[in-house]
């Protein structure tokens, strides 16, 4: 997600959060199916360890079991440079554990900060411990996690001062492992056609129908003659000639073929490389949601800045609003009425369907607004 957007946003009244100017980029890693994403810090890391700071709730250190008190040092998955910049790669361990919008602090552990960024939206992994994932369950070790994940580049140690020397050592290649295991047998089970079927059989009747009408047109011109043409005075007029047009067969219309999930992941890459604009960022969510590709169409509209468009925060909210039975958000986002209420809430008092859709879900959360001082604060008139 692009900086500029995800700086400028903010909680309604009270829960208001404003941070500097962000030199921070996180983007998803396509190449996973969840759970992976690079973190470009803007410049270079002085060291290969970070803390992860939230800014909004106590504990506000990401460490081994979530949540703590206590600095925790992580180790990235990978870390590169690009143009004299620091990009690291963090797993589900780091990604899933992090809810969208959360205001957090990334700092080197030799105290450098990088500043504040608002955690975007990260496909979670299929059995992460994210907000949006299934079912949770046991969270290993970020230690264990990333020793089996870590490429050779970055060593990974919880604790540089008390890590034994062993620990520093390179771990084995995820690839090697992968390269040992069995490919399994897929069957694909090839189903009739039937529209080929159909078409071949409504264009024979055509055909037969066409032919039909040449080989009896002159009968044809009589009868449409005695129908239409009022019968001569005179014995001796000869009746109208009438001169009917040829017979075109209309092709039947097929449905545009829609695009892969494959490639609108390659066009939402190429946008971002571009760093295109919010009309062409809207576009390809829509193009997405007409595919059924949900995720896509999610980091589209975040993309598209909802802060400053109204049509990106409204297709945002209807992710997260709970009276949105769309098959196509549930793919990207479980229902969260503070989130859509969130979104509401950016164009709220300028847009009328964004205001009349908060105060409909206002009135549908009462209970929940007791309970949530969030919800309340956004909700209050």
């Amino acid at each position: 997600m692009r900086s500029s957007p995800a700086s400028s946003r903010a909680w309604p009244e009270s829960s208001v959060l404003e941070t500097p100017t962000m030199t921070i980029r996180i983007t998803e890693d396509e190449a996973e199916t969840g759970g992976y994403a690079f973190v470009d810090l803007g410049r270079p890391a002085p060291s290969a360890l970070l803390s992860f700071r939230r800014q909004d709730a106590e504990p506000r250190h990401l460490g081994a079991e979530g949540w703590q008190p206590e600095v925790a040092w992580l180790a990235p998955l990978s870390i590169s440079e690009r143009d004299g910049r620091a990009v690291a790669r963090f797993g589900p361990n780091v990604v899933d554990r992090i809810e969208e919008l959360v205001p957090i602090e990334i700092v080197a552990q030799d105290g450098t900060s990088f500043g504040v960024v608002s955690w975007p939206f990260i496909t979670p992994a299929p059995a992460g411990y994210g907000i949006l994932a299934a079912a949770p369950v046991a969270p290993p070790s970020l230690t264990e996690t990333a020793a089996r994940d870590v490429s050779p580049e970055v060593p990974v140690v919880a604790d540089a001062e008390n890590a034994p020397a062993s620990a520093l050592d390179p771990p084995t290649p995820p690839s090697a492992a992968r390269a040992s295991l069995p490919l399994a047998e897929v069957t694909v089970e090839r189903r009739p056609r039937v529209w080929p079927a159909a078409a071949a059989l409504f264009l024979g009747l055509a055909l037969a129908a066409a032919g039909g009408a040449y080989v009896y047109r002159d009968d044809l011109r009589m009868i449409l003659a005695t129908r239409e043409t009022p019968q001569p005075t005179s014995s001796n007029t000869p009746p109208p000639v009438v001169e009917q047009a040829p017979m075109t067969l209309a092709a039947p219309s097929q449905e545009a073929p829609r695009p892969s999930a494959a490639e609108l992941r390659q066009r939402y890459t190429r946008l971002i490389e571009a760093r295109a604009s919010a009309p062409a960022f809207l576009d390809l969510g829509e193009t997405a949601l007409a595919a059924h590709q949900g995720g896509t169409a999610f980091r589209a509209f975040e993309e598209a800045d909802p802060v400053a468009n109204a049509d990106a925060a409204w297709q945002l909210a209807r992710f997260y609003d709970p009276s949105n039975l769309d098959a196509v958000a549930r793919t990207a986002a479980r229902p969260d009425a503070v989130r859509a209420a969130y979104y509401y809430a950016l164009w709220r008092n300028r847009s009328p369907r964004h205001t009349d859709a908060l105060r409909g879900l206002c009135d549908a959360n009462t209970d929940l607004a007791g309970r949530d001082e969030r919800l309340r604060n956004i909700c209050r008139p």
